[in-house]
């Protein structure tokens, strides 16, 4: 009953974000279209186009739904640990607010020079980079070290409500367009901050709809902490979709996860390309 009620608790509070986060968001970004593909059939497919996003991804969105809710009277600094997206996203927060964040981000020491390069175009002098370590949660570890010595505050890339609750904004889009309501939706997994706030989004407008959460086969952390009941440790993660390779599912997205996810699927490395393809193609 405890754990009913802690994820009851918890499903409310994030609704009450993303609503919130309706007032915020859009001071840096735009909504997103819904694109139709119809497949074989009496199919049609609907793709949210967070690609047309500020930074071509949907990070931007609850990187600063958090920071815009921080008092710069009370903040010393921030950090946050990002192979890419989620970084960008601070790094475009960090510019809005003028710099007045002290604001480092960590990110592993094999990000590609690209997406450094790109934090560094959205968030100027407003942002330091530091890379440690070969994953993801070796980056959060040394953010969290810097954090607890400089007493900052971290901006966590998924297991923060009020993260949760800006990705959440793009069901928000969903249900306005006006194409509802839907069958199924499939939602990408890495730590469980889209999922949960798309989710808990969708199956309040959409009860009836099937949830399903992807996640690639070498880095399932969200299935695996089903399967075991709470958040387990990966002993190794697949980095080939470096975004959604994290180790241990959150302790705030996991109940959510949990309820509110039909079921989890997991795909191949082949199978990621063979739909960035037919993505490309269509």
């Amino acid at each position: 009953m405890a754990s009913e009620t802690s994820s009851r608790d918890l499903r409310q509070q994030l609704h009450e974000e993303i609503l919130g986060a309706r007032g915020r968001v859009y001071e840096v970004g735009q909504p997103t279209p819904l694109e139709k593909i119809a497949l074989e059939g009496d199919v049609t497919l609907y793709l949210k186009r967070e690609d047309l996003s500020p930074m071509h991804a949907y990070k931007w969105r609850g990187a600063y739904n958090r920071m815009a809710q921080l008092d710069p009277a009370k903040t010393k600094g921030v950090v946050a640990a990002s192979a890419g997206n989620h970084a960008q996203g601070v790094a475009i927060a960090a510019a809005k607010f003028g710099g007045i964040f002290e604001t480092r981000i960590f990110m592993p020491l094999n990000t590609p020079q690209m997406k450094q390069e790109a934090v560094r175009r959205q968030g100027g002098a407003a942002v330091e980079i530091e890379q440690e370590g070969d994953r993801n949660d070796d980056s959060l570890e040394a953010a969290k070290r810097h954090a607890k010595e400089h007493g900052h505050i971290i901006i966590h890339a998924f297991d923060d409500l009020a993260v949760m609750g800006g990705q959440g904004t793009i069901a928000d889009e969903v249900v306005m367009s006006g194409e509802g309501p839907f069958a199924a939706a499939f939602l990408q997994i890495g730590g469980g901050g889209l999922a949960a706030g798309v989710a808990t989004w969708l199956k309040y407008y959409y009860p009836d709809i099937v949830i399903f959460g992807v996640e690639g086969v070498g880095q399932a952390s969200m299935k695996a902490a089903a399967e075991a009941g709470s958040p387990t440790r990966l002993s190794n993660v697949d980095v080939f979709c470096d975004g959604t390779a994290v180790a241990i599912a959150g302790e705030n997205t996991f109940p959510l996860c949990r309820e509110l996810i039909d079921e989890f699927l997991t795909v191949t490395n082949e199978e990621v390309c063979a739909a960035m393809q037919f993505l490309w193609e269509n």
